[in-house]
């Protein structure tokens, strides 16, 4: 017998094997998808009850819970700018029971917070985009603008004293409120706080000059009369404030923003899970009462695959790493 015989019937049988054993894998991920979830399913959110992103994971709980015959519950994590959420889900077992609902802040923390104890690309899977939710530029009525070509004037003769809040260093309303400064060319005094909520107490108060946050939260201090919109920070007014304008309208056409919110994974999960994570994620948004629901909080529902999502993220990161080398964002 020749070599190559001796050689082809040793490896025709192993060659059987290893078919078998991809069609028994594949067989197998594919039940494990069918059958997720087996087990009651945590949304991780890294802040407090009542703000945008626990918002948004609470229908998304409550929608996903009926479809899938599972308990969804969502677990409020605050503190840290999400580090601790995000530190405590990168640990978890990967099976897709424990999601992460991240925004803006996740893509920034990696470049202000160099000793992160996680990846934020190695240790996490991004599963589905969720929403993206319009902000608004509004000061005390105190603030002698009434627009935002009169607010940068201002804030150049300030030379650096006037004030902007944030709900922490990191959160989106910091992120927001340095790209204006930075596109605006001018110097803001950043004032963080824990939460969204204290912020807006004392901008109403006059503590703090200015805030960008989402067009949710400021709404009704804003046809109150508490504060003065000055500009929406997205490319189209947004329907809950229709006669406010946006910043391309306002005078500042390169300042884009619009806080997104994304629905992660620890590294690990089988790409069947998160793909019927990702489809399911994405029925509860097509659906009528959910968009009707999003659209009273001026959000957007969003859409795309796993590897999309992905893509975003990578390019989040790559934008708000050049920021923060810019000097323009620093964590206090």
């Amino acid at each position: 017998m020749t070599l190559h015989a001796l050689l082809s019937r040793c490896l025709l049988p192993c060659a059987a094997l290893l078919t078998v054993g991809t069609a028994s894998t594949n067989a197998v991920a594919a039940a494990s998808a069918a059958s997720f979830p087996d087990k009651p399913v945590r949304i991780v959110v890294p802040f407090p009850p009542g703000g945008a992103a626990d918002t948004f994971g609470r229908v998304l709980a409550d929608k996903l819970g009926a479809a899938w015959k599972q308990p969804v519950l969502v677990e409020n994590k605050p503190g840290a700018g999400g580090r601790i959420a995000t530190e405590y889900v990168a640990k978890v077992p990967a099976d897709g029971h424990t999601l992460l609902l991240v925004t803006v802040g996740h893509a920034v923390n990696p470049s202000l917070y160099p000793k992160l104890r996680y990846d934020t690309e190695r240790d996490f899977t991004p599963v589905a985009m969720v929403a993206t939710l319009p902000s608004v530029l509004a000061v005390n009525p105190a603030v002698q603008a009434r627009s935002v070509t009169e607010l940068v004037a201002l804030a150049r003769r300030a030379g650096g004293k006037m004030t902007y809040a944030s709900s922490g260093s990191g959160s989106t309303s910091h992120i927001g409120g340095a790209q204006f400064a930075s596109l605006a060319d001018v110097a803001l005094t950043h004032v963080p706080y824990k939460g969204a909520a204290p912020a807006l107490t004392d901008l109403v108060g006059g503590q703090v000059d200015m805030m960008i946050d989402p067009v949710v939260s400021s709404v009704g201090y804003i046809k109150s009369g508490k504060l003065r919109a000055l500009a929406v920070t997205t490319p189209r007014r947004s329907p809950l404030l229709p006669d406010v304008p946006t910043m391309a309208e306002a005078g500042l056409p390169a300042y884009q923003f619009a806080p997104w919110f994304m629905m992660i994974a620890p590294s690990g999960v089988p790409r069947e899970i998160v793909q019927k994570l990702n489809q399911d994620i994405a029925a509860v948004l097509a659906s009528a009462d959910v968009r009707s629901r999003f659209e009273a909080l001026g959000a957007e529902p969003a859409t795309g695959s796993p590897p999309e999502a992905a893509a975003f993220l990578r390019g989040e990161l790559d934008r708000y790493a050049k920021l923060v080398r810019s000097g323009k964002l620093q964590a206090e």
